[in-house]
């Protein structure tokens, strides 16, 4: 069945490339900048908050606004971009909140609860509000839900990279 976080790299996947690495190893910084975990829960903290984003905005799908072609190139480009190194994005102070005591089996409970919320939410989800923006991006625009799951998938795949995993 395609669920809404079946695009996504999966949890057994991400436990699987965790699994060669220590505790204290994942916890360690990478290049003076965040450790794996700290990537790994910031990539939930993201997934998490599109999925309230959405939530919330979705309750009026009148309101919402049709997805541009200029916001599927600028969508194009960035990931283009950050793929290339050749765009470097700070992520908002909202989604850099990481707990003093991370663990992997922490973030894993986490991650799976929100993608079985997400599962669940978009289940006979219309697809009249699907194809809308229905979660706005701060440089890229109003994402419809296939380009709000590529982002997802993206990002993650853009910090795995960043970890060397």
């Amino acid at each position: 069945m395609h669920t809404f976080s079946s695009p996504f790299v999966s949890i057994a996947a991400l436990q699987q490339k965790l699994a060669a690495h220590t505790d204290a190893a994942l916890l360690t910084p990478i290049d003076g900048g965040w450790s794996v975990l700290q990537h790994l829960y910031h990539c939930w903290l993201v997934e998490r908050g599109v999925l309230a984003y959405i939530k919330l905005k979705t309750q009026d799908p009148d309101a919402l606004e049709q997805v541009r072609l200029l916001t599927r190139l600028r969508f194009f480009f960035f990931f283009t971009s950050l793929k290339l190194g050749l765009l470097k994005v700070n992520a908002p102070k909202v989604v850099q909140a990481f707990p003093e005591n991370m663990n992997r089996q922490d973030l894993f409970e986490r991650l799976a609860k929100t993608r079985e919320e997400a599962d669940l939410f978009f289940t006979d989800f219309p697809e009249a509000t699907a194809r809308k923006g229905i979660f706005k991006h701060m440089f890229i625009g109003r994402l419809n839900k296939a380009l709000s799951q590529k982002f997802i998938k993206l990002h993650l795949a853009h910090h795995l990279k960043l970890c060397g995993l």
